[in-house]
């Protein structure tokens, strides 16, 4: 992780007796700001932070100490620096800024962490030079030639690479329990995948979700409080996204299994996944995932009671209707009048879409679908019919629906009227619209179907 500086700046931190904090901030430049700010670097700092208005020479204090992480020093909303705060109570340190030249005086641990990102860009440098004299021979080099050039530069930089993390490594075991130590591992880049797995592409995703925490800190806790966990972990969830395979569920959990060194360090890394990958809204929900990871937590002797109940309670939603599942049958009153149940519904396939009529997203998502040029094509077929379902008990909302432009004709319209469905939670129902895509048996074939998953579905299915 690199911050660039690139304006001529000074700054002076000091502490006075008087304040927990005190940062004397002197800057020397043409430029000039509203306010001068020091703020939490992470998105869950960001309520704790330091603010005055702009002077060439300005303090910033409080009497209550910053929370130890890592923080940005910003005029207005330009970054100027980041300073790491160990610890609760020393908290006394100057640093002078003067292009990207940083230096500290009583902070051990600034002055490592900067020494750190110097040697490091050094690296970088030597690879962004091979990436270089690539790009220069795919314009000059014939074709025959490249083959041998391009395995040198590639043998170049693994060994660039094994330098670099070695590098990493050495530096992070030179300051035990300390937060620049934390940071470093963290940050530590994980060594090339085996060669022999390089060229399968199954055994390459494999790898790198079964070490991805590998280096992680998880035994200190002020690691969370760093913009490097949430980079992390955004990385380690789009990868398990784009991969949705049940095959790696395991690993998942095991990398939960690693957070179990304490309980804060779990809970951090589970609510970060679930956010992501579980949570009812997120359109990145991989449900699998998240099962395996509610069986898991559920089993975590330290876990508290509200958690333990809230995941049970989550997993007994999640795990009905499932993929493959007959869905449970129900009784409508249908828009004209008539008495029947999901079962007496013959199609090749259905989609049930669960609703409440005044509901903005459900009347959002039925303007959506009525200019679907593939789900009309697939009703006018017959070998698709659209159930809307409505299962709260308020006959004249029911009513005033079913009588409205609302209600398209192309559909068939159902009123729950006995409210089975949110009586004995048939399904789950904490958010509406709620669409299944179902077979002829009635058996699940997409779960939570999206709306803009629909034509695809269609297309994927062939149903027109």
């Amino acid at each position: 992780m690199k911050y660039t500086l690139t304006t001529a700046i000074m700054l002076v931190l000091a502490i006075a007796a008087t304040a927990q904090v005190n940062i004397h901030i002197d800057l020397k430049q043409e430029k000039t700001f509203d306010s001068i700010y020091v703020k939490g670097a992470a998105k869950l700092q960001s309520k704790q932070k330091l603010s005055a208005a702009y002077a060439p020479s300005v303090t910033l204090q409080d009497k209550e100490s910053l929370k130890p992480g890592m923080y940005e020093i910003l005029g207005d909303s330009t970054l100027l620096g980041v300073i790491l705060i160990p610890n609760e109570k020393n908290q006394k340190f100057s640093l002078k800024i003067d292009g990207e030249k940083v230096t500290f005086q009583n902070s051990k641990e600034n002055t490592a962490y900067y020494n750190y990102i110097d040697d490091l860009s050094n690296y970088n440098k030597k690879l962004d030079s091979l990436n270089a004299l690539f790009a220069d021979a795919q314009k000059s080099m014939p074709q025959y030639m490249m083959k041998v050039f391009v395995d040198s530069l590639s043998a170049s930089a693994r060994r660039i690479n094994d330098d670099m993390r070695a590098f990493q490594r050495r530096t992070a075991a030179a300051y035990p329990n300390t937060l620049v130590g934390s940071v470093i591992a963290t940050s530590t880049y994980l060594p090339d995948p085996p060669q022999e797995i390089v060229g399968n592409r199954r055994l390459f995703q494999k790898y790198y979700i079964e070490h991805f925490f590998d280096n992680f800190a998880w035994n200190d806790p002020r690691i969370f409080n760093t913009p490097i966990v949430e980079q992390k972990i955004a990385e380690y969830c789009n990868m398990i996204y784009q991969l949705d395979n049940p095959d790696y569920d395991t690993l998942v959990v095991a990398s939960l299994n690693q957070a179990k060194v304490n309980q804060t360090s779990y809970e951090y890394l589970f609510d970060a996944l679930e956010y992501v990958l579980g949570r009812i809204i997120s359109p990145y929900k991989v449900e699998h995932t998240y099962i395996a990871m509610l069986k898991d937590a559920v089993t975590y002797p330290k876990l508290d009671e509200n958690r333990q109940r809230r995941y049970t309670r989550e997993l007994g939603f999640i795990n009905k209707n499932l993929i493959g599942d007959t869905i449970p049958n129900f009784t409508m009153v249908m828009a004209n009048g008539d008495t029947t149940s999901m079962y007496d519904i013959q199609s090749e396939y259905t989609i049930l879409y669960l609703q409440h009529p005044t509901c903005p997203t459900c009347h959002q998502v039925r303007n959506r679908m009525k200019d679907f040029a593939k789900l009309n094509q697939a009703i006018e077929s017959g070998r698709l019919k659209v159930v809307m379902v409505y299962f709260e008990d308020d006959p004249q909302v029911w009513s005033n629906y079913v009588n409205s432009r609302e209600a398209n004709p192309k559909y068939l319209h159902g009123w729950n009227f006995d409210q089975s469905i949110a009586d004995n939670d048939l399904f789950d129902t904490r958010t509406i619209p709620y669409m299944f895509l179902l077979d002829k048996d009635k058996k699940v074939v997409k779960k939570d179907l999206l709306v803009n998953e629909i034509e695809p579905w269609i297309e994927y299915l062939r149903i027109y």
